[in-house]
C-alpha cells in the first residue's frame, strides 16, 4: 500500500512538473492571450453552427485552410520582429509562381525540372528578399518603400513572362501531395509545421535571432553592442523572400496551374493574423509561435463566418476591426516619436 501511495504521489509530482513546463512555455511564448482569443472564437461559433464548427470534418477544413497562410505569416513575422515591415509578399509569391509553373511539367514550355522546382523556386524568393534588405539597408530606403516597390517589379516582371494567362501543369505529384492527406491531416500543414520547427529554434537557439529581437527592441542600441544590423537585417529578408517563394510553389501545387494573380489579396489575411498572434508592429516581441496561432484564430474566425453565411464585405470590415485591435493591443508607443 506505501508502495502504490509513493508512485501515486511520484506521479502527481511529475504531472505538475510538466504542467509548471507547459505553463512557462507558453509564458514564454506569450500565447496566454492568444489561447484565450481562440477559446473564445470556438464558443462562439460552435453556439452560433449548431456544433458543426466542431466537426471534425470542419476541424480537418480549418487545418488545411491555415497552412500556406501559416507558412506567409511565419516569413512575415520575421520581419515584422526586426521593427520593419513587409508589403513585397504578393509580387515574390506572383513571380516565384509563375517561374514554377514553367519549369514543371506543362503544355507551354519544354522544361521539366520535376522536384529540383523546389530549390529554383526557393532561390527566386530568397533574391527577391535579398533586394529588400540591400535596398533598406544599403540604400537606407524605408522598409514599407522598398518592399512595396519590389512586389510592385515582381509582379509586373510575372504579368510580363506569363503573358497574362493561366499555364496548367501536367505533373500532378505536387498537387497529389499538397491535396492529401496523412493520418487525417492535410499535408500542407505538415510543411508549415517543420518550418515553424525550424524558425523557432532559430529565433531561440541562434545568434541570428537573439539579434534579430535586439534590433527589433533597439536598432541603435544593437549596433553600439556590436550587432552587425545591416547583416542581420538582409539575412532576414531573405529567408522571409525563400518563404515566401515556397508559399508560391504550394499555391501552384494546390491549384495545378500557375498564374501571376495567386499572390493577389494575401498581404492583408497574413498582416492580420500576425498581429492576432501577438508579434508587435513596433519589433521586438512575438516568435513563430505567435504567427502559428494568429493563423489558426484568423482563419478559424472566417471559416466560422462563412459557416454562418456573413456576408463577404461585413467579413471584410471583421477582419479590418481585428486587425485595428491587434495592433493597438501590442504596439509599443515609447518607440514611436511623432504620428504621420
Amino acid at each position: 500500500m506505501g508502495i502504490y501511495a509513493g508512485k501515486l504521489a511520484e506521479n502527481s509530482y511529475t504531472n505538475q512538473g510538466q504542467i509548471s513546463r507547459i505553463k512557462r512555455f507558453l509564458a514564454d511564448c506569450s500565447v496566454t492571450g492568444q489561447l484565450l482569443s481562440l477559446a473564445i472564437v470556438i464558443i462562439i461559433f460552435a453556439i452560433g453552427t449548431g456544433g458543426t464548427f466542431l466537426s471534425l470534418t470542419n476541424i480537418q477544413t480549418i487545418i488545411g485552410l491555415a497552412g500556406i497562410p501559416m507558412i506567409l505569416c511565419l516569413g512575415l513575422h520575421q520581419i515584422i520582429i526586426l521593427g520593419a515591415i513587409d508589403l513585397s509578399l504578393e509580387g515574390i509569391i506572383a513571380i516565384s509562381a509563375v517561374i514554377a509553373g514553367f519549369l514543371i511539367k506543362n503544355p507551354n514550355t519544354a522544361y521539366d525540372l520535376g522536384l529540383l522546382v523546389i530549390p529554383v523556386t526557393l532561390i527566386i524568393g530568397a533574391a527577391a528578399g535579398l533586394l529588400n534588405g540591400i535596398l533598406n539597408t544599403k540604400l537606407k530606403m524605408p522598409s514599407f518603400i522598398a518592399t512595396l516597390g519590389i512586389s510592385w517589379v515582381m509582379f509586373g516582371l510575372a504579368v510580363f513572362l506569363s503573358g497574362g494567362i493561366s499555364t496548367p501543369l501536367l505533373d500532378h505529384r505536387f498537387q497529389n501531395f499538397i491535396n492529401g492527406t496523412t493520418f487525417g491531416i492535410p499535408n500542407v500543414t505538415y510543411v508549415a509545421f517543420v518550418l515553424f520547427i525550424v524558425l523557432h529554434i532559430i529565433q531561440k537557439r541562434t545568434k541570428l535571432g537573439k539579434y534579430t529581437y535586439a534590433i527589433g527592441g533597439d536598432e541603435i542600441l544593437a549596433a553600439q553592442a556590436g550587432i552587425n544590423v545591416t547583416k542581420t537585417k538582409i539575412i532576414n529578408f531573405t529567408i522571409a523572400g525563400a518563404i515566401y517563394g515556397l508559399a508560391g510553389l504550394l499555391l501552384v501545387a494546390r491549384l495545378n496551374s500557375s498564374a501571376a494573380r495567386l499572390g493577389n489579396n494575401l498581404l492583408f489575411p497574413a498582416m492580420t493574423a500576425v498581429a492576432v498572434g501577438g508579434v508587435s508592429m513596433s519589433g521586438g516581441v512575438g516568435g513563430a509561435l505567435n504567427a502559428v496561432f494568429g493563423t489558426i484564430i484568423v482563419t478559424a474566425l472566417n471559416n466560422g463566418m462563412v459557416l454562418m453565411h456573413v456576408s463577404p464585405y461585413t467579413q471584410s470590415a471583421v477582419n479590418g476591426i481585428v486587425l485595428i485591435s491587434a495592433v493597438a493591443l501590442t504596439i509599443d508607443r515609447k518607440k514611436i516619436g511623432i504620428i504621420k
